[in-house]
């Protein structure tokens, strides 16, 4: 009994003591900035210090060059164990395509809004002889009307066609 006893205090000195290795106890790097890189130049640059990498997301902004890093985790500088996976979002290269929003007899305001929630840009806006001041008459794309659910890429501009408040004029006899 007394060296089963042993063996297993033993065995457990012997766990304890190897966890310091299994675990890579003391043994940091550090992350390297690579926002605003491009995905390739980033993968180099990661796997280069040893890190793996892996695309977590993509999202789309027309403003920022395609394929390039937004965002990554853990965040830079800070301190992680060796072989540590970096999860990084990108810049996609085509925008996603969404379907067009029905904006037909909304105020412009409210149009603006719904555009920018979809990721829609407000392209020339035209005024046309209407009752309804700023009332959405028509949208358009590519100078051609479009209607709402006709798939379209973001980031596309949307021409808005509007009433000016004068309405129609019409001679009325004496």
């Amino acid at each position: 009994m007394l060296a089963g006893i042993v063996l297993l205090v033993l065995l457990l000195l012997l766990f304890l003591g190897s966890l310091d290795i299994i675990t890579r106890h003391g043994k940091t790097m550090k992350i390297p900035a690579v926002l605003g890189q491009n995905i390739d130049q980033a993968r180099k640059t990661l796997e280069s210090q040893g890190f793996e990498v892996q695309i977590q997301d993509s999202i789309y902004n027309d403003t920022l060059p395609p394929l390039q890093v937004i965002k990554q985790f853990p965040e830079p500088d800070n301190l992680v164990k060796v072989n540590r996976t970096v999860y990084l979002t990108i810049n996609r290269a085509i925008a996603p395509e969404i379907e067009m929003p029905n904006l037909l007899s909304m105020t412009f305001r409210n149009a603006e809004m719904v555009l920018a929630r979809y990721g829609l840009k407000l392209g020339d806006t035209v005024f046309r002889p209407d009752f309804a001041r700023n009332s959405v008459l028509d949208q358009q794309f590519k100078g051609a009307s479009i209607k709402p659910g006709t798939r379209i890429q973001q980031g596309s501009a949307i021409t808005l066609v509007l009433g000016n408040g004068v309405g129609i004029e019409f001679v009325v006899p004496d």
